[in-house]
């Protein structure tokens, strides 16, 4: 009897060899995407929407005005030293984003120890890796060149859409083998904890130093004074001009190749993609032969430090607070948000103390930012917990301890608040009635706003506490805007006296009322 051959059942795999470079390239960036979009992808899609209309928009409007011009002509001398500079800045922001992206993908994922001693290549791993961190170095630059690209393709500047495409990617790859360069040193230096803060603490002072520089005009107070000083220096950063090297020389071939300049293009290319091949392979050998010596070198200064002296505990609501401001100082991402709230409250402070209407902003200023800024604090402290359950069993009951979580996150932002309002003071931006009148405000602002997120807690871990997919119900924020607005318009009315003040602070009032009303049962 014969038999015939049972066929498998199970098709054949289509798609990259499992293991290999385009595999894990793919799985990579599905996981970014995800990351990207957090589940919710219908913003994206009208953001997408909007550009294509503006795109279409600015097409019609300009391509009666730029018929005539030569639009795919080599830049001229005037216009490479503007581009050279926005250059400068895109790759610098590019930068930053690659140290983060890095920092997440060899070393908070907490995936690559795994791949690491998987049969894949150790190479492989790692070539992927850093390609997706090319990619999420080049999505904050994306968002300007993007845009900027496709108007001039549409427009019909096909060299200039083509070229900034092509520097795109070279300063992507660029960006991320320096990315990876440097978040590797300041691992074996600092360790991946303070490397996580400092990374997070740059990108802050980055974004911050670039708000300060586009505000200087209002802190130095020359807004409104004829000063050429910047565009006559714009103006000599220029080939041949002011001692700056001929239009053939090196300094300008970034700006050359982002117009498609033949040689310029093909050098730029060859030196990113070297760079990438060269970064890869070196970084493979650092990173598996020092990654046990990283571990082993912190586990070591951890266990010096247990060894040296005895271990104090503090009791009470102290040991609460402490245990709050320590996780609070190592949380980078608070980092960050405290550090450009901070610096953007500084033109601010400049602006009213030079008389106008900008005075009575002053105050209302400072009400709100403080109580934005106690949002933040109180979400860290009161909904994001790791160990909740040593909380059930810990020797203090449940409201001394919410008690204490909701003065860790109010007392700093008071603090901050009290002296920015004195230094208006000092300045002779406030008078003292209208001080005093601010410190309520500023107390019921931080005290309230910190209340509110007591009072409907969203429990999440801390790593996951400022992901998008963590928001707080729309009838909570709806109603937080409305008390820290009131708030606010009673701070504006406090300035002058006027009697309408008082209806906003009533509508403040009865928004941390209506808050209070809704109030889960397990608070109560």
């Amino acid at each position: 009897m014969r038999t015939e051959g049972v066929r498998s059942p199970i098709p054949h795999a289509r798609g990259p060899k499992p293991g290999s470079l385009p595999w894990l390239l793919g799985k990579q960036l599905r996981w970014q995407w995800q990351t990207l979009t957090g589940g919710q992808r219908t913003g994206l899609y009208i953001a997408l929407a909007v550009l294509v209309l503006a795109v279409v928009g600015g097409y019609f409007a300009l391509r009666s005005v730029l018929a005539g011009l030569p639009l795919n002509a080599p830049l001229p001398d005037v216009a490479l030293g503007p581009v050279l500079l926005a250059q400068a800045f895109l790759l610098t922001l590019m930068l930053s984003a690659a140290v983060r992206a890095a920092l997440v993908t060899l070393f908070t994922r907490g995936d690559l120890d795994l791949l690491l001693h998987s049969p894949l290549p150790p190479r492989v791993v790692l070539a992927s890796r850093a390609l997706g961190v090319a990619l999420s170095a080049a999505l904050p630059a994306g968002l300007l060149v993007v845009p900027l690209t496709l108007a001039l393709l549409v427009l019909g500047v096909w060299r200039g859409g083509l070229g900034l495409l092509l520097w795109w990617l070279c300063a992507s790859l660029v960006a991320s083998s320096a990315g990876l360069w440097l978040t590797l040193g300041l691992v074996r230096v600092l360790g991946v904890r303070r490397t996580r803060t400092v990374s997070a603490v740059l990108g802050a002072l980055f974004g911050a130093g670039i708000f300060l520089a586009s505000q200087w005009a209002n802190l130095s107070g020359e807004r409104g004074r004829p000063s050429n000083a910047v565009f006559d220096a714009l103006a000599s950063f220029a080939p041949g001009q002011g001692g700056w090297p001929g239009r053939e020389e090196w300094l300008w071939l970034p700006a050359r190749a982002v117009w498609l300049e033949p040689l310029p293009a093909l050098v730029l290319l060859l030196l990113s993609l070297a760079v990438f091949a060269v970064t890869v392979p070196a970084l493979t050998r650092q990173f598996v032969n020092g990654a046990q010596e990283i571990a082993a070198v912190e586990g070591r200064v951890r266990h010096s430090r247990l060894g040296v002296g005895r271990l104090r505990f503090a009791s009470g609501s102290r040991a609460t607070l402490l245990k709050e401001w320590r996780l609070i100082w190592r949380d980078p991402e608070l980092l960050s948000r405290t550090l450009l709230q901070v610096v953007y409250l500084l033109p601010l402070l400049f602006s009213v103390t030079r008389g106008g209407g900008l005075r009575a902003a002053g105050g209302t200023g400072v009400v709100l930012l403080t109580a934005s800024l106690t949002a933040a604090l109180a979400h860290l402290t009161l909904n994001a917990e790791d160990a909740p359950d040593l909380l059930v069993s810990a020797p203090r009951s449940p409201a001394a301890l919410r008690r204490d979580k909701w003065l860790a996150a109010v007392i700093p932002t008071v603090l901050i608040g009290l002296v920015a309002l004195t230094v208006l003071a000092l300045r002779g931006a406030l008078g003292t009635s209208h001080w005093l009148s601010l410190i309520p405000l500023l107390l019921l602002g931080t005290g309230g706003t910190a209340l509110m997120v007591l009072w409907q807690p969203l429990p999440v871990r801390r790593s996951d506490a400022f992901k998008r997919s963590q928001r707080a119900p729309l009838v909570n924020t709806v109603l937080t805007l409305v008390f820290q607005g009131g708030l606010s318009a009673t701070a504006y009315a406090a300035s002058s006296g006027a009697l309408w003040g008082l209806a906003t602070l009533a509508v403040a009032l009865i928004a941390l009322g209506v808050a209070y009303s809704l109030r889960r049962s397990d608070v109560r």
